[in-house]
């Protein structure tokens, strides 16, 4: 398993499949090195990195529809969809317990993907002392516009990690991992389009140059970084799982029974690519074979 890394492709409630995922990979006890996640895949992350198998369960299917999770009256009173406080406060500290020694104690390296609203770079965290510290910088990898204010967090201004890096490969590339297991959220043959109604984003956040330029340029980042992967793909150096179909569950969803389907989804369509997955964790890399 050395030289691997794990890549969680973010998406909002659609996180429930990446979910699935993790959770059958805790039950065949199949683990990875290096975890860097964006948005909802730094938040599945974390309670993978500490072990703790059907968390993301109760807080994305369970708590889902929950009226303090996604509130749109909320929303237009406070423009906050989610709820911040409750997502990163009450359901951590109080209604489903984080382990973080847990997270600490873990062999496992953790990244989370944030982007910096002034420059509109993504800024990558990967070191975290206190509880406080971790879920604030997952809260800012979370934190999408319109619906949830930035976070500020060691000097700088920050939002949801989608939109500079929203498939967060570059981590694992950089630290030298030769192979990489990448959970995306969209199926097959999607192409992200161009932003609509960029004026509302020019007017609502003027103040932020670096981040008007960094959502109207996101799917053009996306999609690179999409027919990146399949190069790499038909190299063997990387494995992807993703849905087999589109999904009918978007970013923004209440409905328990669609987000249940949804994680049983992604756990069995992960069984399904149970030895596939297994031979490709246990093949050396190209670059081991030279060495």
């Amino acid at each position: 398993m050395n030289q691997i890394g794990l890549v969680l492709e973010g998406g909002g409630m659609r996180g429930a499949y990446t979910a699935g995922v993790l959770d059958f990979f805790h039950d065949e006890s199949i683990e990875f090195p290096f975890i860097v996640g964006a948005s909802a895949g730094a938040c599945n992350g974390t309670s993978y990195v500490s072990g703790q198998r059907g968390r993301n369960y109760k807080v994305l299917v369970e708590y889902g529809s929950h009226p303090e999770y996604i509130s749109y009256k909320r929303a237009l009173k406070t423009r906050e969809l989610f709820g911040m406080d409750f997502i990163f406060d009450t359901l951590p500290n109080q209604l489903v317990p984080f382990q973080f020694n847990s997270f600490l104690q873990s062999n496992k390296k953790f990244v989370a993907s944030t982007t910096d609203i002034d420059t509109g770079e993504a800024v990558y965290f990967d070191t975290f002392t206190e509880q406080e510290d971790l879920l604030k910088v997952v809260r800012a990898s979370s934190s999408l516009p319109f619906i949830a204010p930035s976070v500020r967090y060691k000097g700088r201004n920050l939002m949801d990690g989608g939109i500079a890096d929203p498939i967060p490969i570059k981590p694992s590339i950089d630290i030298g991992n030769q192979k990489h297991v990448v959970v995306l959220t969209r199926h097959g043959g999607y192409e992200k389009k161009p932003m609509k109604f960029s004026w509302i984003v020019k007017k609502m956040y003027k103040r932020y140059p670096g981040l008007i330029q960094a959502l109207e340029t996101r799917h053009e980042r996306y999609n690179q970084t999409l027919h990146m992967l399949s190069d790499m793909e038909k190299r063997g150096e990387i494995l992807i799982i993703r849905p087999l179909e589109p999904l009918s569950v978007g970013r923004i969803e209440r409905n328990k029974d669609k987000l249940h389907g949804l994680y049983e989804q992604g756990y069995q369509e992960a069984k399904q690519m149970k030895t596939q997955i297994n031979n490709f964790i246990s093949e050396k890399s190209t670059a081991d074979l030279k060495s």
